[in-house]
């Protein structure tokens, strides 16, 4: 069997016609295939079980338009009337609801793919004979996965959702009204299936088959369902499985320089990872993102906020300090000295990008424009362009698409799952350990953070490394609801961005609004509403209180 990463476009033949469907392979072999076909032997097998991984790039934000960064305080959409929900669901009360809850949660999408897992699963019982039974298990192991990641997705979003895991039979018209289960017992049914799995999966693939799911994954998985679930106790020993993997083992790391992760496919810090390949599998980031500067009508659809470049430090006199527009030793030359992190995740003006400068000053090729809705086009709304996950090389976009990876998992996810279970169990000292070891990597090179001794003081500083670390990665919203501080640091306030004049030689930086109205979010976002479609066919299931 060829790569993961090689046969992609098997994979989108396979998708239309399996998942998209959501039916058997029971059907005429000649525009489908057939079970007798798949089940023939394992190199058909896999062909079919790649075809299933599709459930990644379900919620690989790299592959469209919605950054769920969008939706807090990090990173601001150019307009409304080119972009699908971000500033509508921000900015315009009551947006959110029952008929478009699909904007945060692919409801439908993701049940079918459930749907087509569980028929994996129940046919490996009835055709699986010819495969031998080691394998089949592990690939067994790989569906199983799959089908608790998508029910780990859809409880982030939802709490209790509903449960459709037999793994004898497929539900049918008998079980179509059925309950959602409550929050507890769907994240109890994830954790335990995953805790299930990883033990039949490989500590790792052969390199023909690099890219597939692997023990850490279901352990990185569990660890993080478990946090999710305020399981601390589950989340550490999940997550130290995985340590030991990468400490006793050597399977992974923490990569020295942060660019790696993003720009060298299968590194040692990618621990779950969704890989497209030109020309079958692309998609289109570098088309939405990349400086508007680089090709005239492209780009420039979401800015990065000054919110999110202030958390990055920057170095005065050898000593690293948060950085404020006030201090004019800051503000005289506010892009140097900065967290090293800083330049492998914001394009900002003079930055270096594809060999010339990026001008995001007023009448700068990359052009600074106002926010207001219904621009003409897309500009930096914000003074700063994307520069993670895009590509550096000078290739036709346009043309040739995209083909980054995007990063499910990764090992620094790991120590700081480890860093956050530790504090809720009040062990401030291990949890300033692993949270030390993300600054310590040797290309940030940050001193080591003291220890706080409350969970309010250990948050800020926990916010603040997740957000330099794992910007645009999809984590700060879902992070931000968990722990119940989205209100606070959303509700009624709005972002901001700096406006750069030059003249001459010299710059002038002004602070500005670039939302032009406050940001929403009451109490009830906390969940996201079961779509108006699943309540109307499934008469058992009970929309949330809050959103009745």
């Amino acid at each position: 069997m060829k790569s993961l990463k090689t046969k992609i476009h098997i994979i989108l033949c396979l998708i239309c016609c399996i998942t998209g469907c959501n039916k058997s392979l029971d059907v005429d072999p000649r525009d489908k295939y057939s079970n007798d076909a798949v089940w023939k032997n394992i190199e058909n097998l896999d062909l079919y079980i790649n075809s299933l991984y599709d459930a990644l790039y379900t919620y690989s934000e790299i592959g469209g338009f919605n950054l769920t960064d969008g939706y807090t305080d990090l990173l601001k959409y150019a307009q409304t009337n080119m972009e699908p929900e971000h500033n509508r669901m921000n900015l315009r009360p009551n947006y959110l609801s029952p008929a478009s809850a699909e904007v945060l949660s692919p409801w439908a999408k993701s049940y079918g793919q459930i749907k087509a897992l569980n028929e994996f699963i129940i046919n490996a019982s009835k055709y699986g004979n010819k495969i031998d039974a080691k394998q089949l298990q592990i690939r067994l192991a790989e569906i199983r996965f799959l089908r608790a990641f998508l029910y780990h997705k859809l409880i982030v979003r939802h709490g209790g959702v509903v449960m459709r895991v037999d793994n004898e039979k497929l539900d049918g018209p008998a079980e179509k009204n059925k309950k959602r289960s409550s929050r507890e017992e769907s994240w109890n049914w994830v954790i335990t299936e995953l805790k299930t799995v990883a033990e039949m999966l490989p500590e790792a693939w052969d390199a023909a088959n690099t890219g597939r799911i692997t023990r850490a994954a279901a352990y990185g998985m569990m660890a993080r369902s478990a946090l999710y679930a305020e399981k601390w106790d589950e989340a550490i020993l999940a997550a130290r499985k995985v340590e030991e993997l990468a400490t006793g083992k050597g399977l992974y790391q923490l990569m020295n320089n942060f660019d790696d992760i993003f720009y060298s496919p299968h590194n040692k810090e990618i621990i779950l990872a969704a890989y497209y390949k030109r020309p079958t599998l692309t998609h289109t980031f570098d088309q939405l993102f990349s400086p508007t500067g680089d090709l005239e009508r492209y780009g420039g659809s979401a800015s990065p906020t000054e919110e999110l470049v202030e958390k990055f430090d920057i170095q005065i006199n050898g000593q690293w300090q948060p950085f404020d527009w006030t201090d004019p030793l800051h503000s005289a030359n506010p892009y140097q000295q900065r967290d090293p992190r800083f330049y492998s995740t914001i394009l900002y003006n003079g930055a270096g990008w594809k060999g010339r400068q990026v001008e995001t000053f007023i009448g700068g090729k990359d052009g600074y424009i106002e926010y207001f809705d219904g621009n003409a086009r897309n500009r930096t709304v914000t003074g700063y362009f994307i520069r993670k996950y895009l590509d550096s090389s000078p290739k036709d976009f346009v043309q040739e698409r995209s083909d980054q990876y995007w990063i499910e998992m990764r090992y620094a996810e790991i120590l700081l799952i480890l860093s956050e279970a530790y504090a809720k169990k009040g062990d401030y000292g291990l949890a300033y350990n692993y949270l030390n070891k993300i600054r310590n990597r040797p290309s940030v090179g940050l001193p080591n953070l003291p220890i706080k001794s409350t969970w309010v003081t250990y948050l800020n500083d926990l916010q603040k490394e997740k957000v330099c670390e794992f910007a645009f990665e999809g984590q700060r919203y879902w992070d931000l609801r968990r722990w119940k501080i989205a209100q606070a640091t959303l509700d009624g306030k709005r972002m901001h961005g700096i406006e750069i004049t030059k003249k001459e030689d010299i710059l002038n930086y002004k602070l500005v609004d670039c939302d032009k109205a406050n940001h929403y979010f009451p109490e009830r976002y906390y969940t996201v509403p079961i779509p108006e479609f699943e309540i109307r066919n499934n008469t058992a299931c009970l929309q949330d209180p809050l959103w009745q």
